[in-house]
């Protein structure tokens, strides 16, 4: 009986502040704030970085095999003859050298933007792989990005991204007419 009030006495005794409390939680909200922005800010900086890559797989893919591609014995009822009997189209030549050069200038030109689609985080644009068989292409990127705060107990202040991209152009069926699409 005596161990039970010797307790209780020392519990409604207690004297102290809830300053300490109060400002440990507030270090530990702004430590979560600080690694909620370094999350948020390479979840953006993986989007700009994957919207350079697929225009730089678009802007290359549009490099036509003009030789290849205005070849062969095509005539006045090819294209209706292909629609009527649902045979594929054939896929649109790439000029594999021109497409290479034409996905250089478009990352170069995303390096060097300083407008609203590229995050400034992202330091530089490297081109890691480029695979052109003459129909289709694959762009890998990479860059390094930096983070606005250090995470709290850490020295990372920065992240590495990459980013891959495929591209190809297909026929889509129809009747044009001065490019309006009729059917």
């Amino acid at each position: 009986m005596t161990v039970k009030l010797l307790r209780r006495h020392t519990f409604s005794d207690e004297k102290g502040s809830l300053s300490v409390v109060i400002i440990g939680l507030f270090l530990i909200t702004v430590a979560s704030l600080m690694v909620m922005t370094d999350v948020a800010t390479v979840l953006v900086a993986k989007r700009s970085l994957a919207q350079a890559t697929e225009a730089a797989a678009q802007r290359g893919v549009h490099s036509l095999n003009t030789s290849a591609y205005y070849t062969g014995k095509g005539t006045m009822l090819t294209a209706p003859l292909a629609l009527l009997t649902n045979r594929d189209h054939a896929p649109i030549p790439i000029d594999c050298n021109r497409a290479v050069l034409d996905v250089i200038l478009e990352l170069h030109n995303w390096s060097n933007d300083q407008g609203s689609l590229k995050r400034r985080e992202l330091q530089g644009l490297v081109l890691t792989d480029l695979q052109c068989d003459g129909t289709s292409l694959e762009v890998s990127t990479y860059a390094e990005i930096k983070f606005p705060f250090v995470v709290p107990f850490s020295t990372m202040n920065s992240a590495n991204l990459t980013s891959t991209v495929g591209a190809t152009n297909q026929v889509r069926d129809g009747f044009y007419l001065f490019g309006v699409r009729l059917y």
